[in-house]
């Protein structure tokens, strides 16, 4: 009796002791894994077959790295989060989340990481929310067991330097800056080295083809699909936009075409196909690195719908390219493709013609070959170190936009004798070929450099009755030119304007591709060179998303320098300091008299 009774405690004693069999992630996430309340569906989270695929390889220790492209509307970040859980309640380790702002680390945290924590049962009690050894924060969080959970913004990198992680997290990196101290994402990297058994993962929504950090990371990844079986000849098929009809003027009644069979897959169809779906690589070959991309297509969520993302389509359509970017990315999961400011270098340099300003050296003086239809004449000025690069653009009646040239001004821009070359160029006449001289009507001068800013302003405030004023470009939504009303302005006697960068360069982007003698469209001189062109087109119209809304931007392609762009920018800003009356300047120039009666006269004829 008592051997039996010990034989039964040992059996106890052992079951107790025997540890809980290892479950993959999504296993873990379904039995455990609580949805909070700010969630679309709060409850117990029942993750897609998609969502499974991704949980369990980021819990697969063979695999080093995870790069997710995706749209939104996935269920990627409650993926992500769940995916803490798991690591916290199963293998409690290190853990570093980066996001790209203050504002996003701080709302993961409040909005999904805490919650979570405190109302999953399994993760409840494992999470030390209150002060702990006096350094846990909002962003801070201490795991039993030895983990850790740190939240981090991509914009303060120097906060990695006292931190390691066995696990790196990465929530839409498209929407990381690069920072003074560097890339922010391999900056991160660099502090798992330590682990072995390190797990990197990185996901987000793409933007522009040539910028995208997460599609460049995908293409380096065994680059896995979502393929889903047809319901009528059982083919497999990763479902994409081309894939998706509707009837003619009924969007919300669209429905799927199977690229096999041709047979017709409506929207009741999908939650089954989905579950029978499979993860595919296609690019077996590549080891270690499991990519995944996924679009709202195969979405379950109620708002993602193909009806509805047909009408949304629709509306994109209607809105241009900035509203269709933001579809192909946040709808599709697709990177934007797009011309660099429309057109190329080369379909520029095409274009050249047979006039322009530009000094001789040889010869001490100007080729003075300005178009007719020029009248007015303004500059724009970016200062560098070592030099003040100054674009000439022309203005014609008919809306036109000439570069006339381009001036390099070559001296310490710390040394007076520079800016008085600077000031010699800018107050130079030409022979107009209507007869008289024409000058620059109005320059801007970029003082934002920071390094030659108060020469700006001692060169600039001078010179303020000839509409030389100093600039300083500011992005967002910012009308083209504005005075500022700053303390140093004032006590500088400059007169600091600033320039919506983002405006002007839109109008560039969208003007470049005009034909000749369009309204707006550029025309340019054979003295330009080359480089002048590439530096033109050295920026890219992007689509970024912070806080999830879409944001224009302007960013640089590769290593191109931008001086020809700013001066342009510059140049067209300054032609907003001038009031041009083409009549008049016209008359001026052939000697006509003005037949404007003058105000002086009129005013003595009312009371005469």
């Amino acid at each position: 009796m008592a051997t039996a009774a010990l034989k039964s405690l040992r059996r106890s004693v052992a079951s107790a002791l025997r540890p809980p069999p290892v479950l993959q992630y999504s296993e873990w996430a379904e039995k455990n894994f609580r949805l909070t309340g700010n969630s679309a569906q709060p409850g117990r989270f029942r993750p897609w077959k998609p969502q499974r695929g991704i949980l369990d390889t980021i819990g697969d220790p063979l695999i080093e790295r995870v790069s997710v492209i995706k749209s939104t509307r996935t269920g990627y970040t409650v993926s992500l989060v769940a995916a803490i859980g798991a690591i916290a309640a199963n293998d409690p380790g290190p853990i570093l989340l980066l996001m790209p702002t203050d504002d996003d680390a701080r709302g993961i945290v409040v909005d999904e990481i805490d919650p979570a924590f405190r109302d999953t049962p399994a993760l409840k009690g494992l999470m030390r929310v209150g002060r702990f050894d006096g350094r846990n924060t909002l962003l801070q969080r201490a795991l039993l067991g030895g983990g850790s959970l740190k939240v981090i913004s991509a914009r303060a990198p120097r906060n990695l330097r006292r931190h390691t992680a066995k696990v790196l997290l990465c929530d839409e990196v498209d929407g990381m800056e690069t920072t003074s101290e560097g890339d922010p994402i391999k900056l991160a990297e660099k502090r798992t080295t330590s682990f072995p058994d390190r797990k990197i993962v990185a996901g987000s929504t793409p933007t522009d083809e040539a910028t995208s950090i997460i599609a460049k990371r995908y293409e380096e990844s065994d680059k896995r699909v979502f393929e889903i079986p047809c319901p009528h000849c059982a083919t497999p098929f990763e479902l994409l936009w081309e894939h998706i009809d509707w009837p003619k003027g009924a969007p919300e009644e669209a429905y799927a075409a199977c690229p096999s069979c041709g047979g017709v897959i409506e929207e009741r169809d999908k939650p089954a196909m989905i579950a029978a779906g499979e993860w595919r690589a296609t690019a077996p070959h590549v080891k270690g690195h499991a990519g995944f991309r996924m679009s709202a297509l195969i979405s379950l969520f109620a708002n993602a719908s193909w009806g509805k993302l047909a009408q949304e389509y629709l509306a994109a359509k209607r809105g241009g390219p900035a509203d269709e970017q933001v579809f192909c990315n946040t709808v599709l999961g697709k990177v934007w493709s797009t011309d660099v400011m429309g057109v190329d270098e080369n379909q520029l340099i095409a274009r050249i013609e047979p006039f322009g300003l530009e000094w001789d050296q040889d010869k001490s003086r100007w080729r003075e070959d300005i178009p007719p239809e020029v009248l007015y004449i303004t500059a724009g000025c970016d200062v560098q170190i070592d030099r003040v690069e100054i674009t000439l653009m022309g203005w014609s009646e008919d809306g036109q936009r000439w570069i006339l040239g381009h001036q390099i001004v070559r001296g310490a821009t710390t040394l007076e004798s520079t800016w008085d070359d600077v000031d010699a160029l800018l107050a130079t006449r030409w022979k107009h070929p209507l007869g008289g001289e024409i000058g620059i009507d109005a320059a801007c001068v970029d003082s934002g450099d920071g390094n030659r800013t108060q020469q700006v302003y001692d060169f600039c405030g001078p010179r303020l009755n000839r509409k030389i004023v100093a600039i300083k470009g500011v992005a967002g939504a910012h009308p083209v030119i504005k005075l500022s009303k700053g303390r140093r302005r004032r006590l500088s006697g400059a007169a600091l304007y600033n320039v919506g960068t983002i405006q002007v360069k839109t109008d560039i982007a969208t003007s470049l591709g005009l034909e000749r003698g369009k309204p707006g469209a550029f025309r340019f001189s054979d003295v330009l060179e080359e480089e002048w062109f590439r530096q033109l087109t050295a920026e890219r119209l992007v689509v970024t998303y912070p806080k999830g809304r879409p944001t224009k931007d302007f960013v640089r392609v590769g290593s191109r320098q931008a001086e020809a762009l700013d001066c342009t920018v510059y140049a067209i800003a300054a032609k907003h300091l001038c009031r041009f009356e083409f009549e008049r300047r016209e008359k001026q120039l052939t000697g006509k008299p003005d037949e404007r009666v003058k105000l002086k006269d009129r005013v003595s004829r009312l009371h005469g």
